[in-house]
């Protein structure tokens, strides 16, 4: 740790850039006025000083994050950006911030101008694992499109319900928030160190106002383009196992190997119009379009042990911590290779009117998004008989090593087709199609009075309805070896090149190729549900089709006065919603499908209160008591069942499950030492009831009798959960200095979050400790920025009782830019300075050696020259 924190400290004024952060609180976009000219700031303290005048204004607990300059975020990932807030945590997925935790709980509500921008996550995962149907992944936009980010800790009446942990909401730019003709681009590329590519990304804004400045127009986009690649061990857990004795021990069954190469483009565009009819009525129309296409790329080689919880499976077992981390099984080896393509798209329009005449305020607000996934997949996978002697030793770190045999004691060779049997049972081709569409309508109307003497009066009404659908195609076949003979390949001698051990580095693969899998499969499984020829065999058993209304209604209020002649202000309000929802799937009955229609329908109160108090004029006291919700994702409420039979897992939904109920309590404080510095701490308190949490048990599942026993997984309202803990942070030029010291600056935090469930385990994705120190530099032409961000380790799931966890890491990045002149900057960024220090590390029941998984991510360096008019 000490050499980490010297390290951050060594590189204050070398590398680093302007990080536009402040812990600080801001009204809704929907419910706040946005000064003229709010978009454009100069430097790094015009974003922080910018950020602490609406901070003083807030009537609740947010955080904000404001761009340095038009459309430039410290951070070309929102997650990322977020991660630099106190109280926030962000989830990492091939190498890139992808989800926020909040406060300790992971159930946060993303939105885009108070609005729901549905969408399938750019994670390049398999989409039954995300929180679909809610909003789309942090990851799914690119941040150049707004203008500021706000974490909203504690919530009010007339904000949209959904979040436990809390909110995001990311504000876009409109036109009338310019004082004059504004355009700005940037050009950028980037250098993936494990690729080895340097890429292009392009950015830009341009508006203006027509009509004498009555009518206002605004267009901004951004294209990004960029290779990974990604070193893992995955697919691994330890289960109960007696191994041939009387004494339960927690045992390896799959240790897979795999390099994972992903291809990414970005492109999202944003444009809005504006008309102020008359002084007191503005009418805005905007859109925001944005489309990820992710294509993966697998190879992997996996030893399989047999599955048994009791007979002897491994011979001469070295168990430490009660799990057995070195020995020798008999088993097989799989190699294969998979492509995979994932383009996902995001559309929201929107139209709002509002009328203020300084007493009454009318405004109403409508809009259509629509999120779509037309997921593909083609794998080839060989597979020896259970004849292949593997000894594997997990002592050695950071994976595994894997030394193979053959029974008689010689050396196994699997990058050599005589070692893989001609059984076209062993020689697989498998194709998926997933095609998903999201689909929201919703309007709200809000009316409000200022009765004077600091009294505000507001109500509203909001309706939304939600539909998604969910349809699956998969289709396999036997292969020959000579059938594969033009797409086999002995592999890459480099595999995992990065990592140390001692452990298969070449093997015998198949390259997909699509027309050749495509062809085959359906030769053997056409679709026989009278789909179009060519259409792969229907899956109908993970299909769903669901939909959920709801509508909901508020009553809040906000008023000023004194108490011991010092200002204080309240917020208080309640809003009542009521969700109503049906999903249609199919249950599994033998070799039948049989429809199945669930529906489930309930109203929930959710009262809150703000409190602010100046104690002197620059201290502030803030109380806050509320209750949140947050609604199952629509994956979660689906009861259909995937089958995956490579890993041997199922997953399914849970119909009946219910919102959580979060009972929150927030005290906290906020010093200003200087426009743009402050110091700012508090204490939270969350009491969760009906928490969501995911079963994992082990079963066989009608119908795929012959894969044994599989690991299932089903969400349930398990179990009543609280978080508490406090948050602390400063953000400090040290204009005390003699010139040019002056310019330095710093931005620390600290996050303490001790969750814990009914059953004394810790809540999923929620690291007890976590911290972020930021060094600034800003003189003149010159600004610079270097971050480190560290958490603590988090559950994330739960086998057979136990909580499997990833292990503690960090990132390191670095930034420096300098003002050529008014108009043109250059900008230098590296980013994950330290690989190791950040991969993603999962280990079972805290036992450090009992890896499960583990991810290397890449070093990035990009280089960006921009132009501002």
């Amino acid at each position: 740790m000490k050499k980490r924190l010297l390290l951050c400290a060594s590189v204050i004024g070398i590398m680093c850039h302007g990080q536009a952060l402040a812990q600080s609180a801001a009204t809704p976009t929907q419910d706040s006025e946005v000064a003229e000219g709010d978009i454009v700031v100069t430097g790094i303290r015009g974003s922080l000083e910018q950020a602490a005048e609406i901070k003083r204004d807030a009537s609740q607990v947010l955080d904000v994050i404001t761009s340095e300059d038009v459309g430039k975020l410290p951070d070309a990932n929102v997650a990322e950006a977020l991660q630099r807030v106190t109280g926030v945590q962000i989830t990492r997925v091939f190498g890139e911030g992808q989800a926020v935790n909040i406060r300790g709980l992971q159930q946060v509500r993303v939105e885009i101008d108070g609005r729901t921008l549905l969408g399938f996550s750019a994670r390049v995962s398999p989409p039954e694992n995300d929180n679909l149907g809610r909003s789309s992944g942090l990851d799914a936009v690119p941040s150049s499109l707004f203008g500021r980010l706000e974490v909203r800790k504690s919530p009010i009446a007339s904000q949209v319900e959904g979040g436990l942990g809390g909110s995001v909401n990311l504000v876009t730019p409109k036109p009338f928030d310019f004082k004059k003709t504004t355009l700005s681009a940037q050009v950028q590329g980037t250098y993936s160190e494990g690729a080895d590519k340097f890429e292009p990304g392009f950015s830009g804004l341009f508006t203006t106002t027509l009509a004498g400045g009555n009518i206002g127009i605004l267009i901004s986009g951004e294209y990004q383009k960029r290779s990974s690649s990604l070193q893992l061990f995955e697919r691994n857990n330890f289960f109960d196992s007696l191994n041939g004795g009387t004494t339960k021990k927690f045992a390896p069954r799959l240790l897979q190997y795999e390099n994972t190469d992903i291809d990414r483009s970005r492109l999202g565009i944003n444009g809005s119009i504006q008309w102020q009819a008359s002084p007191e009525f503005v009418l805005t129309a905007d859109g925001l379009y944005s489309k990820v296409n992710a294509k993966r790329t697998n190879q992997f080689i996996a030893f399989n042990m047999p599955t048994s919880a009791t007979a002897a499976i491994i011979t001469n077992p070295v168990i430490e911590d009660n799990h057995i981390v070195a020995g020798t099984a008999t088993g097989n080896i799989r190699t294969g290779n998979q492509r995979r393509d994932d383009p996902a798209t995001s559309l929201l329009l929107g139209l709002n009117g509002k009328y203020d005449d300084g007493a009454f305020t009318i405004e109403a607000d409508g809009y259509y998004s629509r999120g779509t996934l037309r997921q593909k997949i083609e794998v080839v996978t060989l597979q020896t008989a259970n004849n292949v002697v593997g000894s594997f030793d997990f002592r050695n770190g950071p994976i595994p090593d894997l030394i193979l045999k053959t029974a008689g004691g010689a050396a196994y060779d699997p990058s050599l087709v005589s070692n893989f049997p001609a059984r076209t049972d062993l020689l697989t081709l498998r194709a998926n199609t997933l095609p998903g569409t999201l689909e929201e309508w919703a309007g709200r109307f809000d009316v409000g009075y200022d009765a004077g003497d600091g009294i505000k009066l507001k109500a509203g009404v909001r309706y939304v309805d939600l539909s998604g659908k969910s349809e699956a195609f998969r289709s396999r076949a036997d292969a020959s070896m000579a059938d594969l003979a033009p797409y086999l390949d002995t592999g890459n001698a480099n595999f995992l090149k990065d990592i140390a051990g001692n452990f298969p580095r070449q093997f015998l693969t198949g390259i997909p190729d699509a027309k050749f899998i495509i062809d085959r499969v359906l030769i053997v499984e056409p679709n026989q549900s009278g789909d179009p020829p060519g259409t792969l065999r229907r899956n109908a058993a993970r299909d769903y089709d669901l939909r959920e209304k709801t509508l909901s209604g508020y009553l809040m209020f906000d008023a000023e006065d004194e108490i011991f002649g010092r200002p204080i202000r309240v917020n208080a309000g309640v809003r009542i919603t009521n969700t109503d929802f049906s999903v249609d799937t199919f249950t599994q009955q033998g070799n039948l499908l049989l429809p199945r229609t669930d529906t489930n329908k309930y109203t929930n109160v959710l009262p809150s209160a703000n409190l602010t108090l100046n104690a002197t004029d620059d201290l502030l006291i803030r109380l806050s008591a509320s209750q949140t919700l947050q609604r199952a994702g629509l994956a979660e409420l689906a009861p259909s069942t995937f089958v995956d039979a490579t890993n041997r897992t199922s997953t399914s939904g849970n119909a009946s499950l219910t919102p959580p109920i979060s009972s929150n309590l927030d005290l906290s404080i906020e010093y200003y030492t200087g426009k743009s510095s402050m110091i700012s701490g508090a204490v939270f308190y969350k009491s969760v009831q009906d928490f969501i949490a995911t079963n994992t048990s082990e079963a066989i599942i009608p119908g795929f009798e012959s894969l044994g026993v599989v690991r299932v997984s089903r969400p349930d309202n398990v179990a009543s959960a609280k978080v508490k803990g406090f948050e602390v942070g400063v953000t400090q030029f040290l204009d005390f200095l003699p010139s040019p010291l002056d310019g330095f600056g710093v931005i620390a935090n600290y996050t303490f979050a001790d969750s814990k469930d009914s059953n004394g385990f810790p809540l999923v994705a929620t690291s007890k400790h976590s911290y972020n120190l930021v060094a600034l530099y800003e003189k003149g032409p010159l600004s610079a920025r270097v971050a480190y961000n560290w958490r603590d380790d988090a559950v994330f799931e739960f086998i057979q009782g136990r909580p499997q966890v990833i292990a503690a890491r960090s990132q390191l990045d670095a930034q420096i830019g300098f003002d050529i002149n008014d108009q043109f900057s250059l900008s230098v960024q590296a980013q994950n300075l330290i690989p190791k220090d950040s991969a993603t590390v999962e280990i079972s029941d805290f036992n450090p050696l009992a890896i499960n998984s583990y991810a290397l991510s890449e070093r990035r360096y990009s280089i960006g020259l921009r132009a501002k008019f």
